[in-house]
């Protein structure tokens, strides 16, 4: 019997958790439409860690051989990447042909809402910085924007992927005792 490569559950595991992140993306994308989706984020956020820990005790279940550290991480690692370029087919679509102007005005409102505060004055060469890079068209593309992420979705997820690898690998597990072994 052919058991299943780590690599092949990262694939599986790798659209639900593409799925997961498009569904943070999207909050965040369309968030200077639907005001309230900026506070989804958050929450989604600090459920990211429980989906990686099902998908990583579910490998571990189905192939008890995998119960060690390195195998969990390897799988966390991959099924992140795999995600994150669903994520990024999502996000760079949506830049690109969607609302190519969504960085201009997501530092456009940042700024409004800088003035607004009662701080602003504290923040006056900030803004001032702001607008320059509007003005000389510094700031990234969409493109840009997505590659960056990715890369930060990717390091992190690998971060969060050592720690919860560390945390099932020594957790206590259920050893059934069978006579007929």
């Amino acid at each position: 019997m052919n058991k299943k490569s780590v690599y092949k559950f990262a694939a599986e595991a790798g659209l639900p958790i593409g799925l997961y992140l498009i569904l943070i993306s999207a909050c965040f994308l369309l968030s200077l439409k639907v005001d309230f989706l900026l506070y989804l984020i958050i929450p989604l956020l600090l459920g990211f860690p429980f989906l990686m820990a099902h998908f990583m005790k579910k490998m571990v279940r189905e192939e008890a051989s995998y119960e060690r550290f390195s195998p969990i991480w390897l799988f966390g690692i991959y099924s992140i990447i795999f995600g994150t370029l669903i994520c990024m087919l999502f996000s760079t679509v949506y830049l690109t042909f969607i609302d190519p102007s969504f960085i201009t005005s997501y530092v456009t409102g940042a700024i409004a809402n800088i003035q607004a505060s009662p701080m602003a004055d504290s923040y006056a060469s900030t803004v001032e910085m702001m607008q320059e890079a509007i003005d000389a068209h510094m700031l990234p593309s969409g493109t840009q924007f997505v590659t960056t992420m990715a890369w930060f979705t990717c390091f992190a997820g690998s971060m969060l992927s050592l720690i919860l690898a560390a945390v099932i690998s020594h957790a206590p597990t259920k050893k059934s005792v069978s006579m007929f072994r």
